[in-house]
Protein backbone atom coordinates (compact mmCIF):
# COMPACT_ATOMS: atom_id res chain seq x y z
CA UNK A 1 0.00 0.00 0.00
CA UNK A 2 1.47 3.45 -0.97
CA UNK A 3 -0.12 6.22 0.23
CA UNK A 4 -0.70 9.61 -2.75
CA UNK A 5 -0.75 12.89 -1.48
CA UNK A 6 -2.71 15.17 -4.24
CA UNK A 7 -3.70 18.79 -4.17
CA UNK A 8 -7.17 19.49 -4.43
CA UNK A 9 -7.24 23.48 -3.96
CA UNK A 10 -5.16 26.58 -3.48
CA UNK A 11 -5.92 29.78 -1.50
CA UNK A 12 -4.53 32.78 -1.10
CA UNK A 13 -5.28 36.78 -1.55
CA UNK A 14 -7.05 37.42 -4.77
CA UNK A 15 -3.95 39.49 -6.32
CA UNK A 16 -1.47 36.51 -5.42
CA UNK A 17 -3.89 33.69 -6.65
CA UNK A 18 -4.69 35.23 -9.79
CA UNK A 19 -1.42 37.17 -10.87
CA UNK A 20 0.97 34.68 -9.47
CA UNK A 21 -0.16 30.83 -8.97
CA UNK A 22 -3.04 31.15 -11.91
CA UNK A 23 -1.42 33.74 -14.45
CA UNK A 24 -4.20 35.52 -15.08
CA UNK A 25 -4.26 39.32 -15.91
CA UNK A 26 -5.22 40.09 -12.67
CA UNK A 27 -8.37 41.58 -10.80
CA UNK A 28 -7.32 45.19 -12.15
CA UNK A 29 -8.40 44.19 -15.94
CA UNK A 30 -11.00 43.44 -18.38
CA UNK A 31 -11.10 40.34 -17.70
CA UNK A 32 -10.58 39.92 -13.76
CA UNK A 33 -13.02 37.22 -12.89
CA UNK A 34 -11.02 33.66 -12.98
CA UNK A 35 -14.63 32.02 -12.89
CA UNK A 36 -16.53 33.64 -15.83
CA UNK A 37 -15.73 35.19 -18.47
CA UNK A 38 -17.39 39.03 -18.04
CA UNK A 39 -16.03 41.33 -19.62
CA UNK A 40 -15.40 44.72 -17.41
CA UNK A 41 -16.06 48.10 -18.63
CA UNK A 42 -13.65 50.87 -18.22
CA UNK A 43 -14.40 54.46 -16.58
CA UNK A 44 -12.90 57.28 -17.79
CA UNK A 45 -13.49 59.44 -15.12
CA UNK A 46 -12.24 57.36 -12.26
CA UNK A 47 -9.87 55.49 -14.14
CA UNK A 48 -10.63 51.95 -12.92
CA UNK A 49 -12.70 48.76 -14.69
CA UNK A 50 -16.03 48.00 -13.17
CA UNK A 51 -18.07 45.09 -14.20
CA UNK A 52 -21.71 46.04 -13.97
CA UNK A 53 -24.29 43.38 -14.99
CA UNK A 54 -25.94 46.03 -17.37
CA UNK A 55 -23.94 48.20 -19.10
CA UNK A 56 -24.03 52.49 -18.50
CA UNK A 57 -26.45 54.05 -20.42
CA UNK A 58 -24.87 55.20 -23.99
CA UNK A 59 -22.42 52.12 -24.46
CA UNK A 60 -22.51 49.11 -26.53
CA UNK A 61 -20.99 46.56 -23.67
CA UNK A 62 -22.61 43.38 -23.07
CA UNK A 63 -25.80 42.69 -20.57
CA UNK A 64 -25.01 39.80 -17.89
CA UNK A 65 -27.50 37.73 -16.17
CA UNK A 66 -26.05 37.15 -12.78
CA UNK A 67 -27.76 33.67 -12.79
CA UNK A 68 -26.16 32.35 -16.03
CA UNK A 69 -22.65 34.10 -16.06
CA UNK A 70 -20.42 32.71 -18.99
CA UNK A 71 -18.73 30.51 -16.85
CA UNK A 72 -14.67 29.73 -17.78
CA UNK A 73 -13.87 25.71 -17.26
CA UNK A 74 -10.44 23.40 -17.30
CA UNK A 75 -11.24 23.02 -21.02
CA UNK A 76 -11.91 27.04 -22.11
CA UNK A 77 -8.17 28.27 -20.08
CA UNK A 78 -6.66 25.17 -21.66
CA UNK A 79 -7.78 26.63 -25.03
CA UNK A 80 -7.46 30.76 -23.50
CA UNK A 81 -3.60 29.31 -23.02
CA UNK A 82 -3.16 27.67 -26.49
CA UNK A 83 -4.62 31.13 -28.46
CA UNK A 84 -1.83 32.93 -26.30
CA UNK A 85 0.95 31.00 -27.46
CA UNK A 86 0.92 31.67 -30.78
CA UNK A 87 0.03 35.17 -30.77
CA UNK A 88 3.37 37.62 -31.62
CA UNK A 89 3.96 41.39 -31.07
CA UNK A 90 0.91 43.45 -30.98
CA UNK A 91 -1.46 40.44 -31.19
CA UNK A 92 0.12 38.95 -28.43
CA UNK A 93 -0.99 41.93 -26.29
CA UNK A 94 -4.60 42.03 -27.29
CA UNK A 95 -4.90 38.32 -26.94
CA UNK A 96 -3.93 38.43 -23.37
CA UNK A 97 -6.23 41.14 -23.35
CA UNK A 98 -9.19 39.40 -24.37
CA UNK A 99 -8.81 36.30 -23.29
CA UNK A 100 -7.46 37.18 -19.17
CA UNK A 101 -4.59 34.53 -19.71
CA UNK A 102 -0.81 36.00 -20.12
CA UNK A 103 1.01 32.54 -19.51
CA UNK A 104 0.41 28.74 -18.25
CA UNK A 105 0.09 28.14 -14.84
CA UNK A 106 2.57 25.20 -13.80
CA UNK A 107 -0.02 23.98 -11.50
CA UNK A 108 -1.98 22.58 -14.96
CA UNK A 109 1.02 19.78 -14.61
CA UNK A 110 -0.81 18.70 -11.66
CA UNK A 111 -3.80 16.23 -12.82
CA UNK A 112 -5.15 16.65 -9.41
CA UNK A 113 -6.27 20.43 -9.89
CA UNK A 114 -8.99 21.55 -12.01
CA UNK A 115 -9.08 25.19 -12.94
CA UNK A 116 -10.65 27.76 -11.78
CA UNK A 117 -12.82 25.25 -9.50
CA UNK A 118 -9.41 24.21 -7.21
CA UNK A 119 -9.26 28.37 -6.77
CA UNK A 120 -12.07 28.96 -4.87
CA UNK A 121 -12.79 32.38 -3.27
CA UNK A 122 -11.86 32.45 0.91
CA UNK A 123 -14.47 34.95 2.77
CA UNK A 124 -11.64 36.72 4.50
CA UNK A 125 -10.35 38.42 1.79
CA UNK A 126 -13.60 38.24 -0.66
CA UNK A 127 -16.38 39.17 1.84
CA UNK A 128 -14.59 40.79 4.84
CA UNK A 129 -11.68 42.29 3.62
CA UNK A 130 -13.50 43.50 -0.31
CA UNK A 131 -17.43 44.14 0.45
CA UNK A 132 -17.29 45.17 3.50
CA UNK A 133 -14.53 47.88 3.55
CA UNK A 134 -16.42 48.98 -0.08
CA UNK A 135 -19.37 49.53 1.58
CA UNK A 136 -18.42 51.68 4.27
CA UNK A 137 -16.89 53.62 1.65
CA UNK A 138 -20.38 53.92 0.35
CA UNK A 139 -21.73 54.78 3.32
CA UNK A 140 -19.00 56.87 4.57
CA UNK A 141 -19.17 59.27 0.77
CA UNK A 142 -15.74 58.10 -0.02
CA UNK A 143 -16.09 55.40 -2.40
CA UNK A 144 -15.96 57.53 -5.28
CA UNK A 145 -13.09 59.86 -5.77
CA UNK A 146 -15.13 62.19 -7.19
CA UNK A 147 -17.55 64.24 -4.78
CA UNK A 148 -20.43 64.93 -7.46
CA UNK A 149 -20.87 60.87 -7.57
CA UNK A 150 -20.79 60.18 -3.55
CA UNK A 151 -24.26 62.53 -3.89
CA UNK A 152 -26.25 59.50 -2.63
CA UNK A 153 -29.36 59.08 -0.04
CA UNK A 154 -27.89 56.30 1.02
CA UNK A 155 -24.00 58.35 2.55
CA UNK A 156 -24.40 59.11 5.90
CA UNK A 157 -22.76 62.30 7.76
CA UNK A 158 -19.48 62.70 9.57
CA UNK A 159 -21.77 63.05 12.42
CA UNK A 160 -23.75 60.21 11.98
CA UNK A 161 -20.59 57.91 12.20
CA UNK A 162 -19.48 59.99 15.07
CA UNK A 163 -22.36 58.76 16.96
CA UNK A 164 -21.99 54.77 15.13
CA UNK A 165 -17.89 54.76 16.13
CA UNK A 166 -18.76 56.10 20.18
CA UNK A 167 -21.66 53.58 20.37
CA UNK A 168 -18.68 50.92 19.65
CA UNK A 169 -15.97 52.02 21.83
CA UNK A 170 -18.58 52.71 24.88
CA UNK A 171 -19.61 48.89 24.39
CA UNK A 172 -16.07 47.77 24.02
CA UNK A 173 -15.69 46.47 27.61
CA UNK A 174 -19.64 45.44 27.59
CA UNK A 175 -19.26 42.53 24.89
CA UNK A 176 -18.67 38.54 26.07
CA UNK A 177 -15.33 37.31 25.04
CA UNK A 178 -17.07 34.80 22.86
CA UNK A 179 -17.56 37.55 20.17
CA UNK A 180 -13.74 37.88 19.77
CA UNK A 181 -12.27 41.23 19.61
CA UNK A 182 -14.18 43.88 21.27
CA UNK A 183 -15.36 46.53 19.05
CA UNK A 184 -13.47 49.76 17.51
CA UNK A 185 -14.67 53.00 16.78
CA UNK A 186 -14.94 52.14 13.52
CA UNK A 187 -15.05 55.42 11.67
CA UNK A 188 -11.62 56.41 13.42
CA UNK A 189 -9.75 53.13 12.82
CA UNK A 190 -11.69 51.11 9.74
CA UNK A 191 -8.17 51.28 8.15
CA UNK A 192 -6.59 49.22 11.33
CA UNK A 193 -9.04 46.80 10.98
CA UNK A 194 -8.72 43.39 10.61
CA UNK A 195 -10.59 40.29 9.03
CA UNK A 196 -11.95 39.90 12.39
CA UNK A 197 -13.00 43.53 12.90
CA UNK A 198 -14.74 42.91 9.40
CA UNK A 199 -16.56 39.89 10.47
CA UNK A 200 -17.92 41.61 13.64
CA UNK A 201 -18.62 44.30 11.87
CA UNK A 202 -20.50 42.64 9.44
CA UNK A 203 -22.35 40.07 11.84
CA UNK A 204 -22.72 41.60 14.97
CA UNK A 205 -23.43 45.16 14.90
CA UNK A 206 -23.54 46.65 11.13
CA UNK A 207 -27.55 46.56 11.09
CA UNK A 208 -28.36 46.95 15.01
CA UNK A 209 -25.99 50.21 14.81
CA UNK A 210 -27.28 51.13 10.78
CA UNK A 211 -30.90 50.67 11.43
CA UNK A 212 -32.30 54.19 12.85
CA UNK A 213 -29.59 55.73 9.73
CA UNK A 214 -29.99 53.94 6.44
CA UNK A 215 -33.51 53.97 4.78
CA UNK A 216 -35.49 50.66 4.96
CA UNK A 217 -34.37 49.81 1.63
CA UNK A 218 -30.65 50.05 2.05
CA UNK A 219 -30.73 48.36 5.12
CA UNK A 220 -33.03 45.41 3.63
CA UNK A 221 -30.20 45.30 0.72
CA UNK A 222 -27.56 45.09 3.10
CA UNK A 223 -29.58 42.77 5.57
CA UNK A 224 -29.01 39.94 2.65
CA UNK A 225 -25.38 40.04 2.83
CA UNK A 226 -25.21 39.76 6.64
CA UNK A 227 -27.58 36.82 6.58
CA UNK A 228 -25.61 35.42 3.56
CA UNK A 229 -22.26 35.89 5.40
CA UNK A 230 -23.63 34.28 8.56
CA UNK A 231 -24.60 31.22 6.98
CA UNK A 232 -21.26 30.63 4.73
CA UNK A 233 -19.52 30.42 8.47
CA UNK A 234 -21.35 27.74 9.35
CA UNK A 235 -19.47 24.64 9.80
CA UNK A 236 -21.84 22.07 8.37
CA UNK A 237 -24.10 23.83 5.40
CA UNK A 238 -27.15 22.13 4.12
CA UNK A 239 -27.52 21.67 -0.09
CA UNK A 240 -30.78 23.75 1.07
CA UNK A 241 -28.56 26.59 2.63
CA UNK A 242 -26.31 26.49 -0.34
CA UNK A 243 -28.76 27.66 -2.33
CA UNK A 244 -30.83 30.00 -0.01
CA UNK A 245 -26.83 31.53 0.31
CA UNK A 246 -26.71 31.90 -3.86
CA UNK A 247 -30.10 33.36 -3.74
CA UNK A 248 -29.04 35.62 -1.19
CA UNK A 249 -25.84 37.11 -2.62
CA UNK A 250 -27.21 37.09 -6.24
CA UNK A 251 -30.53 39.50 -4.27
CA UNK A 252 -27.68 41.66 -3.15
CA UNK A 253 -25.88 41.89 -6.20
CA UNK A 254 -28.89 43.47 -7.92
CA UNK A 255 -29.83 45.56 -5.11
CA UNK A 256 -26.30 46.93 -5.26
CA UNK A 257 -26.53 47.10 -8.87
CA UNK A 258 -29.84 49.66 -8.42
Amino acid sequence: FILHAHILSWSGDIPALTSKVMCTTGHNSYKACRFCSICGTYCQENRHVYFPLKPPAGTSENQYDPKNLPLRTHESYIDDINVIKYANGSSHKRKVQERGVYDQSILFELKSIKFPTSFPVDIMHGLFENIAPSMLRHWSGTFFKEDHNNNTDYVLSNKVWTEIGNIMNINRKNMPLDFGRPPIDIQRHSAAFKAEDWSNWVNLYSLPLLQNYLSERYLNGWAKFVHAVKLCLKQNITMTELAVIEKLFLEFVTHYER
